[in-house]
């Protein structure tokens, strides 16, 4: 009867945790937040902590999943000796499809350089030419947002 008990109790927490929340007022607050703290964990180059804004169902239109994405920042972290990143002009909005599921996409101008040595190498746009990107996000009751997809990136 106790295993019945904490089976449940699993259940109902794991059901909270990767339900979607409902429509959120203050998303785009919220999507910067993220966006500061993937920047901050990128520079001190913490893979765990960039890798907690993905969602494990991360899949972009190249075919990307999220084991791909964790294997390029790890080599990105493995070959520079530092990293720095910045962004602006975000726009924030929220869609319904056509099922009525919604999808909360950020749109961005980013810029992501590596530096070894003195010498920066342009990881993705520069910051004075930032990549216009597009971030799908989720946010999951007790997850707080995840990154679904990132597209346009060259």
């Amino acid at each position: 009867m106790k295993y019945i008990i904490a089976l449940v109790i699993i259940a109902v927490l794991l059901f909270y945790f990767f339900i979607p929340a409902g429509e959120d007022k203050d998303a785009a607050g919220k999507i910067e937040i993220v966006l500061n703290n993937l920047i901050e964990s990128g520079e001190r180059k913490d893979l765990n902590v960039v890798m907690e804004y993905f969602s494990p169902d991360y899949k972009d239109s190249s075919g990307r999943t999220i084991l791909v994405v964790r294997d390029i920042i790890q080599s990105a972290f493995d070959r520079f000796e530092s990293i720095e990143g910045g962004y602006s002009n975000l726009i924030v909005s929220t869609t319904e499809d056509e099922v009525g599921d919604t999808q909360t996409i950020a749109n961005l101008d980013i810029w992501i350089s590596g530096n070894n040595s003195k010498t920066v190498y342009k990881l993705i746009g520069t910051k004075d030419k930032p990549q216009n990107v597009d971030i799908v996000f989720e946010s999951l009751m007790l997850g707080g947002w995840k990154i679904l997809s990132v597209e346009n990136i060259k």
